[in-house]
């Protein structure tokens, strides 16, 4: 029975550190306009970010393509922070100005790069969608950041 309740109660632990910030109930104030979380670099991840973001902008409303387009590029700055990165990987995204605002950062301190992959390559095409979809982005080696402009938010 010991067992049992040590499992659960180390289930609860995780369950409580994967759950994202803005869903966690807490003492600090939550910024409405922002979403944030920390996470270990496992590829389950991804879809939970994925998830997370998709509710975080229906919070605005935005369920139609800018959304899709910003998942879409969530999940790949998420799977490349877990893929080529170093430590914890951590999300924020930000609402401002009919501006949305996304950051991947890990310990990496390379930044990721743009790359032209072949018709048989598996991967490298991450960036290239990032590039694609955004109106604009960076890496300076810790941090991907992207942006989508008149995302059709109020500001």
């Amino acid at each position: 029975m010991s067992q049992s309740n040590t499992s659960h109660s180390c289930q609860e632990r995780m369950a409580e550190r994967y759950t994202p910030r803005c869903l966690q109930k807490s003492a600090a104030p939550i910024e409405a306009d922002a979403f944030h979380d920390t996470f270990l670099p496992d590829p389950s991840a991804v879809a939970r970010m994925r998830d997370s973001t998709a509710a975080f902008l229906r919070r605005f409303g935005l369920t139609g393509p800018v959304a899709s387009s910003v998942v879409l590029v969530v999940s790949e700055l998420v799977t490349n922070a877990i893929t080529h990165g170093h430590g914890e990987v951590g999300l924020a995204i930000r609402v401002a100005d009919g501006t949305i605002s996304v950051s991947v950062t890990d310990e990496n301190t390379a930044p990721a790069v743009l790359k032209e992959a072949g018709p048989n390559d598996l991967s490298g095409r991450g960036m290239a969608l990032v590039e694609a979809y955004s109106d604009r982005w960076g890496s300076n080696g810790e941090e991907t950041w992207c942006e989508f402009r008149n995302a059709g938010i109020a500001a």
